[in-house]
């Protein structure tokens, strides 16, 4: 838990945050449904899953956005790194806010 508190504040390292945490982790939570689908097949009864493992992933996103964000306002390293990590917190948002409107 106390990572995850951690996280929140900006405390972890920008490059650890944002590599680990918001793409290697990211990337195989948004991994997940899609092997589930391909294993299982389009399933009706899975579909109630599939949506509460959306709201899961929504929240993650939140969550991991405002530590990459936090963090990227605590480093100390060349500002232009922050800046990309902001910069990416921002398409990522919008391009998750497209995808639940249909768009992306």
């Amino acid at each position: 838990m106390e990572l995850f508190k951690r996280l929140w504040r900006g405390e972890i390292g920008l490059a650890r945050t944002f590599w680990i945490y918001g793409f290697a982790v990211g990337f195989c939570l948004r991994l997940i449904p899609l092997l589930l689908v391909g294993l299982l097949g389009p399933n009706p009864a899975f579909v109630l899953a599939l949506m509460v493992y959306a709201l899961f992933l929504i929240a993650y996103q939140v969550f991991i956005a405002v530590a990459i964000w936090r963090s990227a306002g605590r480093y100390q390293g060349n500002r232009a790194w922050a800046f990309l990590a902001k910069a990416m917190v921002v398409l990522g948002i919008l391009q998750t806010v497209l995808s639940l409107v249909g768009v992306g």
